[in-house]
């Protein structure tokens, strides 16, 4: 019996040991099904949602995922109302309180209306143990549909914390979240939870970084073909290129020296670009009398402040989401810094690495025949190379001291004119002379609508644009200051009191709100008409490159046509409908910004309407698009915006953009600039013959 005892009680020791040594060997955990959705963890929102379903709705702190509307497996939805002050962007930042391998990860963004939606989406991850987060994904909207979902695979990564960073087409589109779907991969992950993180620190997680950019400025989370690997690659392009384009020049059996087209005839010259209709079709006239049409490209500065980024964060510390960044000894003209911050251009850094010494030079040289071999004739808008001898259109810009309203200025105050002429007297002189300055655009996008005339109404006799309202409405009305007050809903016991009453524009009738936008247009542009040619008469006024629906309205475009030689607008578009909103004025027209873009290697499209799905398309979709504004007898040219891609990192206002001739590393997207060589050999015959090449 003692003995059986001493046996039994061996064998349990031998057996617990084992036990013991066995789970020496086996990990702490277990192997689940791969494909099985995760349901766990707590979350929180960048910015309590103020819209959708409770209990997310105006939660500011953490939401379980067990209770949480995005969890739920249900069609109710967190979201976000647009409006004027809203942010661009809003975050959630996800805990699922232990390491997972994740399969995919799938966001369901279902839209209640076409006023609902988002632009892009990028998507983060850590594991608990890296101090950073790895970019997985950046996705751009594609269509219209309202039910919309994004997968992003995972493919066995280890995640416990998710960022989504969900970025507005406009400050007025309201955001939707309706679900969102983690499903766990194959692998281990840990049995005992970790500890749930408090809101103050699930919110602190939005300010780590994730790596987003490669020495290069490249986007690390895509590979594609001739991504650049070294300086010698980058050396080696630009001998294989300077080879190529040796023999390219302008044609001078074709072409006079501004770009005329000789075979369509001479036309008196008067040493400076003009206008002039022929045959009922516009054309620009160069210095030399040939006609041309204007193919320009825009931002074309190797030194464009819109293609660095920012190596900074808002505290002050540098960011964490560069790879490496250029040696600051080596590469020291790529950084500048201003008050708001340090910069770093990859634009600069990449083509000192491929072109060496003398490096603006030469870069000069290859872009000159570059934009030759492509058919670009122009620079069309913004910046332009220090020494290529290239017809171009002068932005005058407007000084940032002028009495603000919302995004223009009051152009009733009698400061305005002594302010802008100051700015630019100077600059007006010294282009004066020039034969290849083709005119002028002042200003970018900011003209008068209803929103800028109900803003005005809310202000007192301090602002002159509020005076010159009731000093319209009083002679409109022929003095009658009861005929007044009836017609505005006050009741003032003066004019000079109606200055100090708020005014609701709801109860002005549409026809005075109207006339009053038309004055304010007229005495803008007669201003600047009168102060361009008072220092330069030799060239063109080509007006304020207007959004034809976005901070204008049609009777503030339609009062600036007496005082212009040429009506321009941006219009980011497919084709050239944007033309008949001005085909009455009979004026010459421009698209000075225009693009197409693809969403990849970490950049996305300006809109959603411009979007293509390859490089190619970009091609086509310009041709197309080309061709379309050339057929009409009152266009006279084009910009394309720009020549360089913006960097993936942002510029320093946040855009990141797909929408170069060349990418920041300088490689020209060969696929669409071949596309669009042909589209602009044919442009003059289409312009000619209104809509055929022949």
């Amino acid at each position: 019996m003692n003995t059986r005892f001493k046996y039994g009680r061996s064998c349990i020791f031998t057996l617990l040991l084992a036990l013991v040594v066995t789970a020496v060997f086996v990990p702490i955990g277990k192997i689940e099904a791969e494909g099985t959705l995760l349901q766990t963890g707590n979350y929180i929102y960048s910015h309590a949602p103020n819209g959708g379903n409770s209990p997310d709705w105006k939660e500011a702190g953490d939401v379980s995922a067990t209770n949480g509307v995005l969890f739920d497996g249900e069609p109710l939805y967190a979201g976000w109302m647009g409006s004027a002050t809203s942010p661009s962007t809003v975050s959630v930042v996800i805990d699922l309180l232990e390491d997972y391998p994740l399969n995919q990860i799938r966001l369901v963004m279902n839209s209640p209306n076409k006023y609902w939606g988002f632009k892009d989406i990028t998507i983060k991850y850590r594991p608990e143990s890296a101090a950073g987060y790895y970019m997985i994904d950046r996705h751009a909207r594609t269509g219209t549909d309202l039910n919309y979902a994004v997968t992003v695979p995972m493919s066995g990564k280890t995640a416990r914390f998710i960022v989504l960073n969900i970025r507005r087409t406009h400050s007025f589109q309201h955001i939707p979240l309706t679900e969102v779907e983690i499903y766990r991969g194959t692998g281990f992950d840990k049995l005992i939870p970790g500890t749930a993180l408090s809101a103050e620190q699930l919110k602190a997680e939005l300010t780590k970084e994730a790596l987003a950019a490669d020495k290069y400025g490249q986007w690390r989370s895509e590979a594609w073909p001739d991504k650049v690997t070294s300086d010698s690659q980058l050396q080696q392009e630009y001998a294989d290129e300077a080879a190529e384009l040796a023999d390219v020049s302008l044609d001078t059996t074709k072409y006079d020296p501004y770009g005329g087209i000789k075979s369509l005839g001479k036309q008196a010259s008067t040493g400076f670009f003009r206008l002039q209709a022929i045959d009922g079709k516009w054309w620009f006239i160069t210095p030399d009398g040939y006609p041309f049409i204007l193919k320009g490209i825009d931002a074309a500065s190797l030194w464009e402040y819109g293609y660095k980024t920012p190596i900074l964060k808002a505290d002050g510390t540098p960011k964490e989401i560069f790879e490496e960044l250029p040696d600051r000894a080596d590469y020291a003209p790529a950084y500048t810094k201003d008050a708001n911050g340090e910069y770093v251009s990859f634009v600069i850094a990449n083509a000192m690495k491929k072109y060496g010494t003398d490096f603006e030079a030469k870069w000069e040289d290859i872009t000159r025949k570059r934009l030759i071999d492509w058919g670009f004739n122009a620079f069309s808008k913004w910046t332009k190379p220090r020494n290529i001898v290239f017809p171009y259109i002068q932005s005058l810009q407007d000084p940032s001291n002028l009495r603000r309203i919302l995004w223009t200025y009051d152009v009733f105050d009698p400061q305005s004119g002594p302010l802008i002429e100051n700015a630019l007297k100077a600059q007006l002189q010294n282009a004066k002379n020039s034969k290849w300055l083709i005119g002028y655009t002042y200003d970018n996008e900011a003209g008068w609508n209803a929103d800028v005339v109900a803003e005005v109404l809310n202000y007192t006799s301090s602002s002159p644009a509020k005076s010159a309202f009731v000093d319209f409405v009083a002679q409109s009305y022929n003095g009658s200051l009861a005929e007044v007050n009836r017609a505005l809903g006050t009741n003032a016991a003066t004019f000079e009191a109606l200055k100090d009453t708020r005014i609701d524009i709801a109860n002005v009738p549409a026809a005075d709100v109207s006339e009053y936008i038309r004055l304010a247009s007229a005495t803008y542009y007669s201003m600047i008409r009168d102060m361009i040619k008072k220092y330069d008469p030799n060239h063109l006024f080509l007006g304020t490159s207007i959004v034809p629906t976005w901070r204008t309205s049609l009777e503030w475009d339609q009062a600036a046509m007496p005082f212009v030689d040429a009506f321009s607008v941006d219009s980011y578009a497919t084709d050239a409908s944007w033309i008949s909103r001005y085909e009455a004025f009979g004026k010459p027209l421009l698209n000075l910004e225009h693009s197409f873009g693809v969403s990849e290697r970490g950049l996305s499209s300006v809109n959603v309407v411009t979007m293509t799905t390859s490089i190619a398309e970009r091609g086509l979709a310009y041709r197309a698009f080309a061709e379309s504004q050339a057929a009409h007898p009152l266009f006279v040219g084009s910009g394309w915006f720009s020549y360089y891609d913006q960097p993936v990192t942002g510029r320093p206002d946040g855009e990141s953009y797909n929408l170069g001739l060349v990418n920041q590393q300088d490689q020209p997207y060969t696929d669409m600039v071949n596309i669009m060589k042909k589209a602009h050999a044919d442009l003059e015959l289409i312009h000619l013959n209104g809509g055929g090449a022949r």
